[in-house]
């Protein structure tokens, strides 16, 4: 604007002694060209108030659970260029997790999180650690006795990463995405899986739960503080295994879709059946990496949508063909007209009920305003 103002003031000079005639007549005549020089740099101004910029794309965010085996590792990541690892799976899994980074063009790691040390989720870290720059590490504080946790410790003193031990409470962001702590809080439980960092992940009106390794006694002490609310999707803990995913921790979350990183036929006969029919009463669409690959879900703040690496084969449900031995899944409670006894729908006990003789029930105190008390073996 002043450069086109100067060059305006150096074509008008005036004559150094103009007389008082031409004076007056310059005078108007400067006072035209200014008028019509501001006139230019109006209309100069206006279209472009009148114009307002296109909307921009929407920031999408993708969160994966990696087929590692038998272990964990998530890759997130958002389209302006954020990363954040959550664990490094066992031995032998930086061969996927850096294959990954490096077919999405990713050199850096924002923020990598350590659930806890077991070689199951840091296996994989020396290699991705000596291959990719990280800027910041959260973990528990705890240590383990192994070749592959001091491998690890070794990688972060000699690159000096900076390394906090977040606590329940604390929240980062992650690009347009924030971080919430909801476990372990400040007195670290005995058993490292206990200890398990738990995150949720928010993004617009997405979220998401990654729960590590952690077991029914710490889920119990969440859902107590209240710490737990219903997400959209939850990272299964501990690999499906029943030790975790009770049924009053799923009351409180009800994903709509289930994520199970587990390996191939593992010695551990992980994931659960139990859980799984757990899920399952309780509405969750269940993926498993033994069989889907790995899983990626991907949303823009307000809608989302999963894709797996493999076609979907799911495994045939194991129980009766015969129809009045299948359990009810309606309702996440049920009942017998022949006793005062009600279950979980995932119950063994609800098998021998016959389905002209189930009542299904939506809440425990629906139950029990009917006249049932609890099973003793499913403790609804």
């Amino acid at each position: 604007m002043f450069a086109a103002s100067s060059k305006w003031r150096r074509s008008l000079s005036l004559p150094t002694q103009p007389s008082p005639m031409e004076g007056r007549e310059m005078s108007a005549y400067r006072r035209r060209v200014l008028c019509c020089v501001l006139v230019v740099l109006l209309l100069s101004i206006v279209p472009i108030a009148a114009c307002p910029p296109e909307d921009e794309s929407p920031i999408l965010l993708s969160l994966t659970v990696l087929d590692v085996g038998q272990g964990d590792a998530i890759l997130i990541t958002t389209s302006d260029d954020y990363t954040m690892l959550v664990d490094g799976g066992p031995r032998g899994a930086s061969d996927v997790i850096l294959r990954v980074l490096r077919d999405n063009n990713i050199s850096m790691i924002d923020v990598l999180i350590v659930t806890h040390p077991d070689a199951d989720h840091i296996g994989g870290l020396p290699e991705v650690l000596q291959e990719i720059p990280v800027l910041r590490i959260v973990d528990t504080g705890l240590s383990a006795e192994s070749q592959i946790y001091d491998r690890y410790f070794s990688m972060i003193s000699t690159f000096s990463i900076p390394v906090s031990h977040d606590r329940t409470g604390s929240s980062f962001a992650l690009g347009p995405a924030t971080v919430r702590v909801l476990w372990p809080g400040g007195d670290l439980p005995k058993r490292r899986n206990e200890s398990s960092i738990v995150v949720e992940l928010v993004y617009g009106e997405f979220s998401a739960l990654l729960t590590g390794d952690v077991e029914a006694e710490s889920e119990g002490t969440m859902v107590q503080l209240g710490l737990l609310s219903q997400v959209d999707a939850l990272k299964v803990a501990h690999h499906g295994s029943s030790t975790a995913t009770t049924a009053a921790f799923l009351d409180v979350v009800r994903p709509a879709i289930a994520i199970i990183s587990v390996g191939e036929g593992n010695r551990y006969g992980h994931p659960s059946d139990e859980v799984l029919s757990r899920l399952s009463s309780f509405g969750a669409e269940t993926y498993r990496t033994d069989f889907d690959g790995s899983v990626t879900l991907e949303t823009d703040g307000r809608t989302w949508r999963v894709d797996t690496e493999h076609p979907r084969v799911l495994p045939e449900p194991e129980h009766s063909s015969d129809p009045d031995t299948r359990p009810e899944m309606e309702g996440v409670y049920c009942g017998s007209k022949n006793s005062d006894v009600f279950h979980y729908t995932w119950c063994k006990h609800v098998e021998s009920i016959k389905p002209a003789n189930r009542r299904a029930f939506s809440t425990r105190e629906d139950a029990i305003a009917a006249g049932y008390r609890p099973c003793t073996t499913c403790e609804p």
